[in-house]
């Protein structure tokens, strides 16, 4: 968190340093901006006539029907940095445009009819005049150089598309014959010897001689930076890997010593492989020709063979099983990783072969019998990496995202291993080809992709995340969860921005003028009524949000934890004022990143409006509780720590939200309260204004105890309490004469009422000793019961033991000497008196007995009957 701290504070401090530093910045920029674009509309015409020069050339090629491939392919590079320097051209024209109108407007009207102007006044708008004329001028050619341009780039496009097409869906005959094929082999046999006798006497003279003269030292290098990488690169991984990395879990070791081995053996040796390919094509004299299309393909197989090999080193590890990140079997590791080097090289020697014979000049039935020969190679390699039998098959992670996507991969991978096979033998070569090549292109990119991100979690988990040795991180693993959850999405992010655009470069037939084009169009935006839509306003208000909102909760923090602490202002108090202050750093980035999208905040008036229809509807709770809210951090009727009441629930309040207030009750659940209900009911509130409050002990004593001597104890208990103030003195109240008991409160006050219940309780403990030493009694409620006519109640009994039926005895009246009696009361209204249950239980239950002829239980007919 401190981190986090640091990077806050240093984005506010460059924010506001940016700030103070813009006028005197903007206006060095605005003058040097001001000197290029004149310096660039002076070499205008210069650079549209060399423009439309180098589009009337490609219009004649065009025209004769001399179009071949590379044609196409370097017309469409040179269209598509014509069109890069128009665009930049006529944004810096129409900027100029823009500050001479500005600066014509500030002239004022001209003056009217039979008006007369100051001379050095109009002399100045006669020159601003000029200069907009100038300036539109080039505008106007520059659109007509752009509309030239795109009309190439779009007969280029067809002619590309129209023969890719041809070349796509052509069939041809399979050749059958066996001694063709004999044959096309014997030639592809001797194609190097082909080569070698047709360029072993080659000399470069001239011009061609010494521009290689110049970048072989260049290209040495290279070739060095090459050979090391490949061989430095396992060494360096697999001998001197870092102490750290062994200590990290298993999956972050494989990804990091993975992601090493394909940087030092793919990444470094093919940026030096394009740089050296740069250098060759910087040079007009030495790619020229069929020559230069076959160094151009060997380039392509190297590059390719290059990271493909790596990959599979890094992802499968056939020599070193262990090290394997895909999900393969130690065997199925060997065996699939194997298969996919045997694949890459097979595929990249193809890549050569095709091109060497067709600069060579060589029969179509080498090509074809090439072509079918390594494609079917291809395709079984294939479907025997696709065997399930090579993969783990974990039924607990079965249903799991990368194993079914896993699973699925290699069912689409057997598909086309049997389809291409299929293709070539209905004749359809071409298209099996085409399959192959995107296929082979699209897994080496999905698999650099994928290294590279692993390696870049890992590295952010190992050095970012837990930056110190696990026992000595005193950071909980929450907050590692999250920072390595946030961490994972902003790689992501990064990641993907990156590879989209590369991904539709590859595997697209959009030049990258247009991709470039659709991007800025993205940031430039649209515009909709009188709202201005687009990506970089989006972006700018994006981070001004977030920039703006971690500052404000920087300094919230501060406030809260250093400064207000420091202070005499209770906690209550202290919590309102944070609270406060961060609801206003919430305004403040919402205005700021509206105002950054270039929104008009008159308009807010509108949202506004809209807002409150639909408050009218459906949000009258939320804005009731929102503002219930605010009234509760402003008046403060109850504060966090405040011990209050409400209903049926108590607690200690938690925090006060911006719907809700959470309290926490004695047995530390939460409930969380609506703003609302605590300004509209009741609360108690037992610590509003301070924290002392009143307690009350209740007590009863026998009415044979001395009144004295307990007023005495109890007066002592009180005062030996600390907790209990000594002004307001405790006192004891004799309450009433009780039922059973006097009865006595003892009442006092405490300087923090949250510690009534515990005083209370260990008073009462005190108080059972102490009346037990001095013979006070604690007296539980006492009845006395008087029976009236009981022997009446005798005789019946002892009659019904004996068998004889009497009449209906009369119930014996119960006499509560607590309550009152009736002096009417007689005999006759004691036998209208209900019988009591257990009395009538018994006189039916012994004529029962007596109906059926049971004995008597007992020989004496005077002795008791059985009850």
């Amino acid at each position: 968190m401190t981190s986090l701290r640091h990077v806050f504070a240093g984005l506010a401090i460059c924010l506001l340093a940016m700030t103070a530093t813009h006028p005197v910045a903007a206006q060095g920029d605005d003058k040097a901006q001001e000197a290029v674009q004149k310096i660039e509309l002076e070499n205008a015409q210069n650079r549209i006539s060399e423009w439309d020069d180098a589009l009337g050339d490609l219009e004649k090629t065009i025209a004769r029907d001399e179009v071949t491939n590379r044609f196409i392919s370097d017309g469409r590079d040179k269209i598509e940095t014509i069109q890069l320097g128009v665009n930049t051209l006529h944004d810096r024209a129409d900027e100029r445009l823009k500050r001479f109108k500005a600066a014509l407007g500030k002239l004022g009207e001209p003056p009217a009819e039979g008006q007369e102007e100051v001379p050095a006044v109009a002399r100045e708008r006669e020159r601003i005049g000029q200069d907009i004329a100038r300036v539109t001028g080039v505008i106007k050619q520059l659109e007509l150089v752009d509309f030239r341009a795109t009309e190439l780039s779009d007969q280029l496009a067809a002619l590309a598309r129209e023969r890719f097409t041809r070349r796509i869906l052509g069939r041809v005959d399979v050749p059958l014959d066996p001694g063709v094929w004999l044959t096309a082999w014997g030639e592809i046999v001797r194609l190097p010897s082909m080569v070698q006798a047709r360029y072993a006497n080659l000399e470069l003279e001239g011009q061609a001689a010494d521009e290689l003269a110049e970048i072989a030292p260049g290209l040495v290098l290279l070739s060095f930076i090459v050979i090391a990488a490949l061989i430095g690169g396992e060494v360096l991984v697999l001998r001197y890997m870092p102490a750290r990395w062994k200590a990290v879990p298993s999956e972050d070791r494989v990804a990091l010593i993975s992601g090493t081995r394909f940087l030092f053996t793919a990444m470094v040796p093919g940026i030096a492989l394009l740089v050296a390919y740069g250098i060759l094509d910087s040079r007009e004299d030495l790619l020229n020709g069929a020559m230069g299309d076959f160094i151009h393909q060997c380039f392509a197989a190297a590059l390719f063979l290059l990271f493909v090999g790596a990959a599979i080193r890094s992802v499968h590890s056939p020599f070193s099983p262990t090290l394997r990140r895909a999900g393969t079997t130690p065997r199925g590791a060997r065996i699939v990783g194997v298969s996919s080097l045997v694949v890459a090289l097979i595929f990249a020697w193809d890549m050569v072969l095709l091109q060497g014979a067709t600069t060579l000049g060589t029969s179509l039935d080498i090509a074809l019998v090439q072509s079918i020969s390594n494609v079917l190679i291809i395709s079984v390699l294939l479907f025997v990496s696709s065997l399930g039998v090579f993969w783990v098959h974990d039924e607990k992670d079965r249903h799991e995202f990368w194993p079914k996507l896993e699973r699925r991969s290699r069912r689409g991978l057997k598909a086309v291993a049997i389809l291409m096979p299929v293709l070539m033998a209905l004749g359809y070569v071409a298209l099996a080809r085409f399959i192959l090549e995107n296929l082979m292109m699209g897994l080496a990119f999905l698999t650099c992709y994928w290294l590279l991100r692993g390696y870049s979690r890992a590295l952010m988990h190992t050095y970012l995340v837990r930056p110190e040795p696990a026992e000595d991180s005193k950071t909980t693993d929450a907050v590692h969860g999250t920072l390595y959850f946030w961490l994972r999405v902003l790689i992501d992010v990064v990641m993907v921005t990156i590879a989209v655009p590369v991904a539709v470069m590859i595997f697209t037939d959009i030049a990258w003028v247009d991709l470039i084009l659709a991007v800025q169009q993205a940031f430039v935006g649209i515009q909709v009524g009188g709202i201005h839509f687009s990506l970089k306003s989006i972006l700018l208000a994006a981070l001004m949000f977030v920039i703006v909102l971690g500052a404000m909760r920087f300094f919230q923090r501060m406030l809260s934890t250093r400064v207000l602490p420091n202070t005499k202002l209770d906690q209550g108090l202290q919590h309102s004022v944070s609270a406060i202050f961060g609801y206003a750093g919430i305004c403040l980035a919402v205005l700021l990143a509206i105002s950054a999208a270039g929104m008009d905040l008159s308009n807010l008036a509108i949202i506004a409006g809209a807002i409150s229809v639909g408050i009218g509807f459906g949000m009258q709770s939320i804005v009731n509780n929102f503002v219930s809210g605010l009234i509760l951090l402003v008046e403060r009727p109850i504060k966090v720590g405040d011990w209050i009441v409400v209903g049926a629930d108590q607690g200690f309040v938690k925090d006060i939200r911006v719907r809700a207030t959470e309290i926490e009750t004695f047995d530390r659940s939460s409930v969380v309260i609506p703003n609302s209900e605590l300004i509209s009911n009741r609360v108690l509130n037992w610590t509003l204004k301070e924290r002392s409050g009143r307690g009350i002990i209740k007590i009863g004593v026998s009415y044979g105890a001395d009144v004295d001597k307990v007023r005495e104890i109890l007066l002592e208990m009180a005062d030996k309490r600390r907790e209990i103030l000594s002004y307001p003195a405790p006192q004891v109240v004799f309450m009433d004469f009780g039922a059973s008991s006097l009865d006595f409160e003892l009442r006092y006050f405490l300087r923090d009422i949250g510690d009534v219940m515990a005083v209370a309780s260990s008073i009462r403990f005190e108080l059972v000793q102490r009346f037990r030493d001095e013979g006070i009694e604690i007296p539980f409620p006492q009845r006395d019961l008087n029976l009236r006519d009981i022997d009446k109640l005798t005789e019946a009994i002892r009659d019904a033991g004996r068998g004889q039926t009497r009449p209906r005895p009369e119930t014996p009246q119960v006499e509560d000497k607590q309550a009152p009696q009736s002096d009417d009361v007689d005999g006759h209204g004691a036998d209208q008196q209900a019988t009591p249950p257990s009395a009538a239980k018994d006189i039916s239950r012994d004529q029962d007995a007596s109906s059926r002829g049971i004995p008597d239980a007992g020989g004496d007919p005077d002795a008791d009957a059985p009850r």
